[in-house]
């Protein structure tokens, strides 16, 4: 009979991990980071430009018709909706323009979802025009004086920091700047800004932040900023010319001036106002209800810029009627510059709840 012998356990030894310093561990990530190679140079390229990965997918007969036609329609309909919302701004509308045209060819190129929609709309066109228009009466500007305002109006306000005589301008960056200039170097100096934060925000991975915006908070935020872009449209859909307000109370003093000056609404903005959201509603009431039927959407709101301004140009209503008109909007492009800097330091609290509600 042989023997069993009996085999000793393994001796488990413990073994201190060698913690790597500081500098090793950049060193290894600066190495890796900077070693080029074929695969890397394609994954950067397709992670910065996602165009070239997907473009060559697209199946030209499948989708060319469908994605020329929403082109057309949405390319249209976006040069009213940007000079509406630069009223909104506070800029001229030709800003408006190039925001929207520079916006989407910058996100075909680099934009990594489909259905994301980029652009400029009313609610942060309206802080925007906020932050503009108290930086413009801070400098002296008159807010007032391509539209004066008849009747009664309640702005106390209004007339302790104008000045008056010949056109007011400031020194910015070396340069005599006017009204429009100076409102669009506010502007582009707090859009530098809110793009500074967001950098700031995705470096730092505070994405959590969102997490704790309540859904009641988020719904009063939307219902109070769908009230003041109301307010602020209202004049322009009576037709009536208020001074702007500044302060605390815009809304009511809004309101207050609005029924004040009622008698001098324009019927012809009034009529030209209630036509079109006519129509409006009607087009996306029969659009729910027989969306089954229609094998493309309906062009509502084609139909009513194309029908509104032939019946502008052909009535004559801004000469007969004294119905407001955008006016002239240059052609082309002009040069791009520099955001001003001077400006920055002033506008950085301001801009910070625009880089979070962004």
């Amino acid at each position: 009979m042989e023997e069993v012998t009996k085999v000793p356990p393994p001796v488990l030894e413990r073994r201190v991990r060698q913690r790597q310093t500081t500098v090793s561990v950049l060193k290894s990530k600066l190495k890796h980071g900077v070693t080029c190679s074929v695969p890397k140079v394609q994954s950067t390229l397709t992670g910065f430009f996602p165009v070239v990965r997907w473009l060559p997918k697209y199946k030209l007969k499948e989708y060319v018709l469908g994605d020329l036609m929403s082109g057309v329609i949405v390319g249209i309909i976006l040069v009213p909706q940007a000079i509406a919302y630069c009223l909104l701004a506070g800029v001229p509308p030709i800003y408006g323009l190039y925001t929207s045209f520079y916006a989407n060819i910058i996100y075909f190129l680099m934009g990594t979802s489909r259905h994301v929609s980029v652009g400029i709309f009313s609610l942060m066109s309206l802080m925007v025009g906020q932050v503009v228009n108290k930086e413009m009466f801070l400098a002296g500007f008159d807010l007032n004086e391509d539209s004066k305002a008849s009747g009664l109006v309640l702005n106390a306000s209004l007339a302790s920091n104008l000045t008056i005589g010949s056109p007011h301008s400031v020194e910015l960056m070396g340069v005599q700047c006017g009204k429009d200039c100076y409102s669009i170097s506010i502007a582009t100096a707090l859009t530098f800004m809110v793009g500074v934060y967001q950098l700031l925000m995705a470096v730092f991975r505070l994405g959590f932040v969102s997490v704790y915006l309540s859904s009641p908070m988020l719904d009063g935020f939307a219902t109070g900023a769908s009230f003041t872009i109301l307010t602020v449209q209202a004049k322009y859909l009576l037709g009536i010319k208020i001074p702007r307000h500044q302060g605390y109370g815009t809304v009511v003093v809004t309101w207050f001036n609005i029924f004040a000056n009622i008698h001098n609404t324009n019927l012809c903005d009034l009529i030209t106002s209630a036509i079109c959201i006519s129509i409006l509603v009607a087009g996306k009431e029969i659009q729910e209800r027989y969306k089954d039927r229609l094998k493309i959407p309906f062009p509502t709101e084609l139909i009513i810029v194309a029908g509104a301004t032939l019946a502008s140009h052909f009535g004559d209503l801004n000469s007969k009627y004294g119905s407001s008109v955008s006016g002239h909007i240059p052609t082309g492009f002009i040069p791009p510059q520099v955001p001003s800097f001077t400006l920055m330091p002033r506008l950085a609290l301001d801009a910070i709840p625009l880089a979070v509600i962004r």
